[in-house]
């Protein structure tokens, strides 16, 4: 059995055995627990996940381990064919092969001769054209820069591709972009290419109006979301729903050094265990009169791929639900307010982290507006289309984000404990009464990218 696996497997059985023995004296917060907040983390952050990079195996086992917890305490499977897991098509692609440049005399390839940066189409091809200061350029021809009178951008707006000469700084990123297979196509655009010395020499010597080819094949790529229901009892109430949410997703293995697997322990693994800690209490308890939507998005840190499916393909109708929280980076206290505090991205644009407050919830507002961490994570998504949504965090800008050093020797499964443990009372009254909560004059977000999707986000 490879080291790897072995490691998984140790994790998942030490997951089942951490779990507490059920007795009738314990109440539905007795199951937040720090032993099974820590086995959680242990495997979702551990070197065995290799960083969960958004779209890939990992962050596909990761969504189906999350997926067997929801299963085993017998929450309703909101994924595909019955199950807890979404397959998600994007936009996002993987190279079958390195894209290639080709006229009638050369062969360029990407990593060696050639370092594409945009793709257009996947397969493109038009006359090459010499750019010097003064010459207009036809629609869809293949531009060469020549010297630094690089034309703007609206000039080729219109073109196929263009071929720029390598720089230092070029040169100097070279490995890492030409070893990245994940690619977004983007019809519409020019192809984007920077030529290494050699190769803009050739380039610069090929006779104007030759035909320069550029095919690039590209896999569909997937992302992955874990889903689950609990259903509400009320007879009016349950058709009403709150949606709790995280997501699962990381940067995957990238940098250089001894440690280049980015574990993403704060980011945002304690999230997911937020939520996987508060779908335990809340299956072990009275069944909540508003149904309850436990969700961990795919492809957070590439887009937002996996909160704008489920935004777009609600278990509920969307209308129906009445509030979202994301959480996002609970593992280490944020020093920046008191302690056994959290705080809520957009706290002051709705009436939901007041009354939150008010029924027991150490929230308060956001102490870094500058970062606009409001519309860097998934709740963006739901709060686009109307729905009341913030996300729940302690994140204290330390300097391990987004960095290998990320790591479960960092978390302060205290400070994680107390702040999942402050929540359940507020979300129980949540999905137990009838207050819904509304945007604040003027602060409800408007929608953008046409069904409110929105700019890329990446909290």
């Amino acid at each position: 059995m490879s080291r790897r696996l072995t490691s998984v497997v140790a994790a998942v059985a030490f997951v089942v055995l951490a779990t507490p023995v059920f007795t009738q004296s314990m109440k539905p917060i007795d199951f937040i627990t720090e032993v099974s907040i820590r086995s959680h983390m242990e495997f979702l952050a551990s070197d065995a996940l290799a960083g969960r990079g958004s779209g890939t195996r990992d962050e596909w086992l990761a969504a189906l381990y999350i997926g067997s917890q929801l299963k085993r305490w017998g929450l309703g499977p909101a994924g595909d064919n019955g199950g807890f897991v979404q397959e998600i098509e994007i936009a996002r692609g993987e190279l079958a092969a390195p894209p290639t440049l080709t006229t009638d005399k050369l062969k360029l390839t990407h990593g060696r001769d050639v370092l594409v940066q945009t793709i257009g189409t996947p397969h493109a091809s038009g006359p090459l054209v010499k750019f010097a200061k003064g010459i207009t350029i036809p629609a869809g021809a293949v531009v060469l820069v020549l010297g630094t009178d690089a034309p703007d951008a609206q000039a080729v707006t219109a073109a196929a591709a263009v071929i720029t000469p390598e720089t230092d700084q070029s040169r100097a990123r070279w490995d890492a972009t030409a070893a990245n297979t994940r690619v977004v196509p983007q019809p519409g655009r020019p192809w984007r290419v920077v030529a290494d010395a050699r190769t803009y020499l050739a380039m610069s010597q090929t006779a104007d109006g030759t035909v320069v080819k550029f095919d690039a094949e590209i896999r569909p790529g997937h992302t992955y979301n874990a889903v689950a229901v609990l259903r509400g009892t009320d007879p009016v109430l349950k058709d009403e729903a709150i949606l709790l949410s995280a997501h699962l997703d990381h940067l995957g293995t990238r940098g250089a050094g001894a440690d280049t697997i980015n574990n993403g322990a704060d980011d945002d693994a304690s999230g997911c265990v937020a939520v996987l800690a508060l779908a335990e209490a809340m299956a072990m308890g009275k069944r909540p009169k508003r149904t309850v939507i436990f969700g961990f998005f795919g492809s957070e840190e590439s887009g937002g791929f996996g909160s704008r499916y489920l935004a777009d393909h609600p278990p509920v109708p969307l209308e129906k639900i009445v509030a979202n929280l994301q959480f996002e980076m609970l593992g280490r206290p944020d020093e920046k307010v008191p302690p056994h505090t959290l705080w809520l991205t957009g706290y002051e644009r709705s009436n939901l982290g007041p009354e939150l407050a008010k029924h027991g919830a150490k929230l308060v507002q956001d102490p870094h507006p500058e970062q606009s961490f409001f519309t860097r994570s998934d709740n963006i998504q739901f709060a686009y289309r109307g729905i009341v949504a913030h996300t729940v965090s302690s994140y204290g800008l330390h300097k391990e984000y987004h960095t290998p050093a990320d790591e479960i020797r960092l978390i302060d499964f205290a400070h994680m404990t107390d702040a999942i443990r402050s929540m359940y009372a507020p979300i129980e009254w949540l999905v137990n009464g009838n207050f819904k909560p509304d945007w604040l004059p003027g602060m409800k977000p408007a929608p953008r990218g046409g069904r409110g999707g929105g700019p890329p986000i990446g909290m």
